[in-house]
């Protein structure tokens, strides 16, 4: 196992409370991304290296975009669509929605079905759900039982599904059936140590290999097809929370967090919060 690191940029200098859930989108030759607890939606254009960022109405646990490139938040416990202008519209509630829980990351599947977490915000173990959200509006719970629901992505062949549960260190692979939708046959495919780092938002490489953001690790763990741990990328910050790869998959972009931060921590890592970018290819060296 290699430990690398690489050359850090930062894209976008900000406070985030809990930067989250970016996303390459195609269609507007932009990354969005999400300070959760900041209710604010970024959109940041890496030609020009402006960053604007608008209010969401609520905590934003969500930002996907489906195969048609429209743009879904998650609210708290409901969906929302975003308008062209900028406008939100609120599109579904989860069957679940209780004050106590929120969407935590979700994305779409090339069929168009959105898969999200839904959480606990007092962290009650084993509540957590894993919903799919059919683009009939018909939701269906994938499966339950998780402490705090996660990151999520698909095997390059589409045959396999990830899912994270950051509190028990674990990220699970499930057989996935892209016709139907059904996710089965779950077992431990990752596991660390949560003193070392919470496994959180998850990406797959251009190589078929998972990357998982250590929040609480300065780091992103690059696992193997088979499960092993082929190197870990360390990071300016105690807590990053996700990546994603620009449109040629050279560079990837992390987000990070500010939260739970003592102020000698952030003087020590004052990129916390902000949007950082690295050569992947540097990263792999």
């Amino acid at each position: 196992m290699k430990d690398v690191i690489p050359d850090i940029a930062v894209a976008v200098r900000a406070s985030a409370t809990i930067g989250e859930s970016p996303l390459w989108s195609a269609r507007r030759e932009r990354f969005l991304w999400i300070d959760i607890m900041g209710c604010q939606l970024h959109t940041y254009d890496p030609a020009t290296g402006r960053d604007e960022a608008t209010e969401t109405p609520a905590a934003a646990g969500v930002l996907a975009e489906d195969p048609s490139g429209e743009i879904v938040l998650g609210l708290e416990n409901g969906l929302a669509r975003l308008g062209p202008d900028g406008e939100i519209e609120r599109i579904a509630h989860a069957p679940h929605a209780d004050p106590a829980f929120r969407f935590n990351d979700g994305k779409f599947d090339p069929q168009g079905r959105l898969w999200t977490g839904l959480m606990n915000k007092e962290g009650e173990k084993g509540s957590g759900v894993l919903y799919r959200f059919d683009p009939d509006g018909t939701w269906h719970v994938a499966d339950t039982g998780f402490d705090l629901p996660n990151g999520l992505e698909w095997s390059r062949d589409g045959r396999s599904f990830y899912f994270t549960d950051s509190h028990k260190g674990e990220i699970y692979t499930y057989d996935f059936d892209p016709v139907s939708g059904r996710v089965e046959n779950r077992r431990q495919f990752f596991a660390m140590n949560p003193a070392d780092g919470k496994p959180d938002g998850l990406t797959m490489d251009p190589d078929g290999y998972l990357l998982s953001v250590l929040f609480d690790g300065s780091a992103i763990a690059r696992i193997a097809p088979d499960g092993s741990l082929e190197r870990t990328i360390r990071l300016p910050v105690p807590r990053p929370t996700s990546c994603v790869f620009s449109g040629d998959g050279r560079t990837l972009f992390v987000t990070t967090a500010r939260i739970g931060l003592s102020d000698a921590q952030l003087d020590d890592a004052p990129l916390s919060g902000s949007l950082l970018q690295m050569d992947y290819d540097d990263a792999l060296r």
